[in-house]
């Protein structure tokens, strides 16, 4: 085999050599055909230079039409022509941007981030404005009834939270008109006003004032609250107790005072909830002037189990205007049995 080779390897090398040579002749012939092809292509896109320069030169032609051919001289020159795969691109954008049940009509322009009408809560009624108090809305709870329909509101100048429902006083002069879903509009002296659900409350710019005119500021320890103490009377036991009709109202008018008087978690045995336990309880506040203690467990209201905070919220909304409520609180594992009356 080896000798086999030795004898003719001058034609293997001969036959590489052409294989070479081919290839070479190949790549010329490219070359030159390309050059011939494109050589009337520059010099019909020089002579349309020529003629409009010499049009231009010669006539006062319409500005949008110089324009025009201008922009056609450049497609020209950087090799742009009316191709398939132009026309398929011009298609697909138009399909992409256009409106498919009315091709003639212009592309919808993107709605503005800072345009108050594009709310997702829905459109604002003529006179509503964003408000600038220190409120926060973290919830809504809408209702078939719009009466009881409830919001959760965040004062971020006292850091308190409270439930709010229609005619609700938030503060002073404020007053809740409508709880919608992810806003809440209220009225703000004679100006309508809403917060809308995620967005952050205004800075608020504090008055510097001297400290003669500042008033006592109150004791960040206390619960009491005014008129608590003579609205409120139970039996020595505070198994009975009757509380001054006036003085609910002006708690449910106001209903961010609760939010001190004690700390309420839900108690939760084998995965359920069971009801709220109560801490912090401190002399003055509601839960001590009707004689409940640190650890007491409210589990029902007027026969109603409190098992979740839905059904506690919903609970609120009925006995808002209830005038008797029968408690049911469960202490170091017994029942004990509260009936407040409300005159």
């Amino acid at each position: 085999m080896e000798n086999l080779l030795k004898k003719y390897f001058w034609l293997i090398k001969l036959v590489g050599v052409g294989v070479a040579v081919i290839f070479a002749a190949s790549a010329g012939v490219n070359m030159v055909v390309s050059k011939l092809a494109l050589e009337p292509a520059g010099e019909t896109i020089a002579e349309q230079a020529g003629e409009t320069e010499g049009e231009t030169e010669g006539e006062d032609e319409d500005e949008d039409e110089l324009r025009a051919r201008q922009a056609r001289m450049m497609d020209s020159l950087a090799g742009v022509s009316d191709t398939t795969a132009s026309r398929k691109a011009a298609a697909a954008n138009m399909v992409v941007t256009g409106n498919i049940f009315c091709p003639t009509c212009a592309p919808e322009p993107e709605p503005d981030e800072d345009d108050e009408s594009s709310s997702l809560s829905g459109p604002l009624r003529p006179g509503e404005i964003r408000s600038r108090l220190p409120l926060m809305l973290l919830a809504t709870m809408e209702s078939d009834d719009p009466a009881y329909s409830m919001a959760t509101i965040l004062h971020t100048d006292s850091n308190t939270l409270a439930p709010y429902s229609p005619n609700d006083t938030v503060r002073a002069g404020v007053v809740v008109t409508s709880v919608e879903r992810g806003r809440v509009v209220f009225r703000n002296g004679a100006q309508m006003e809403y917060i809308e659900l995620g967005a952050a409350p205004p800075p608020q710019v504090t008055a510097t004032t001297t400290a003669a005119a500042l008033p006592k500021p109150p004791d960040p320890n206390s619960r009491e609250i005014d008129g608590a103490v003579e609205a409120i009377s139970c039996d020595k036991d505070f198994t009975s107790c009757t509380v001054d009709k006036a003085f609910v109202e002006k708690l449910l008018a106001n209903p961010a005072q609760l939010t001190k008087q004690a700390r309420i978690v839900p108690a939760v045995r084998d995965g359920e909830t069971k009801g709220y336990k109560f801490y912090g309880i401190r002399p003055g506040s509601l839960p001590k002037l009707l004689g409940m203690k640190n650890g007491d467990l409210l589990t029902s209201v007027n026969g109603q189990q409190l098992e979740s905070l839905d059904q506690a919220m919903d609970l609120y909304t009925k006995l808002r205007r209830a005038s008797h409520l029968s408690v049911t609180i469960e202490r170091k594992g017994q029942q004990v049995q509260k009936e407040i009356d409300i005159k």
